[in-house]
């Protein structure tokens, strides 16, 4: 960690980061359609539940939750996500997704009113304390038994090696990249029953087969954690 908090980068990205985000979601580019993939593979049936989609960004995961039946609600603590977003539901047609600024360690809902929370690519912009916020509230709003979803780059990856050591441009706002057992181990200390860690492949050809077939013993190849977690 480099002493830097959630709120000090908060304001990294800009609205054309968001606007290109939307536009690679729209055109259902490979990045997005492995990302698409991945998640998606994460999740349980969506038909007729609430479903919040913590971190947002451009609103992917609302829009894909409301495509299948769910009622989704997007937050994000980014204002500059939110026009991006809801112009992307309003053209995938996406009615049953909404949006709100909102700050994750205190979401605005009702205990137990969530089905199914989702934090894809968030948990890396998150210093230990805001992590532990966000986890206590995610354990908050979850009804008995709901879903807890968790997407992440994986610190162990090559990628991430190289730009540790300066050969890599690193993102300056992914102050918390950490290791499927640390994040694993947060998820239960917030009172959450973690039920499956698994490693999820990239969108580069040549890496995602390698990914595929050796991520589980090799740690470098290791490119993107994906955790299910239950309230009990």
């Amino acid at each position: 960690m480099s002493g830097r908090t959630a709120y000090d980068v908060a304001g990294h990205y800009d609205a054309g980061y968001y606007e290109d985000l939307a536009a690679r979601y729209r055109t259902r580019n490979r990045f997005a359609r492995q990302r698409i993939a991945n998640v998606l593979s994460l999740l349980p049936p969506l038909d007729g539940r609430v479903l919040v989609d913590v971190g947002c960004g451009m609103g992917t995961f609302t829009v894909e939750a409301a495509h299948r039946g769910a009622r989704a609600l997007g937050i994000d603590f980014a204002p500059e996500a939110l026009p991006a977003a809801a112009a992307v539901a309003r053209a995938e047609g996406a009615e049953r997704a909404w949006f709100t600024r909102a700050d994750a360690v205190h979401m605005p809902l009702r205990d137990d009113s969530a089905d199914v929370v989702v934090a894809a690519d968030i948990t890396e912009h998150l210093d230990d304390a805001t992590l532990r916020g966000v986890l206590s509230d995610v354990r908050r709003v979850l009804r008995s038994g709901g879903t807890f979803v968790v997407y992440t780059p994986e610190s162990s990856h090559l990628f991430e090696r190289l730009r540790d050591a300066g050969m890599m441009k690193q993102d300056p706002s992914h102050i918390g990249v950490r290791t499927a057992q640390q994040l694993a181990a947060e998820v239960r200390s917030a009172g959450l029953d973690v039920i499956d860690v698994r490693w999820l492949p990239s969108h580069l050809p040549v890496f995602n087969l390698l990914e595929r077939a050796f991520a589980r013993w090799v740690p470098l190849l290791r490119r993107r954690i994906g955790i299910v977690a239950q309230k009990a």
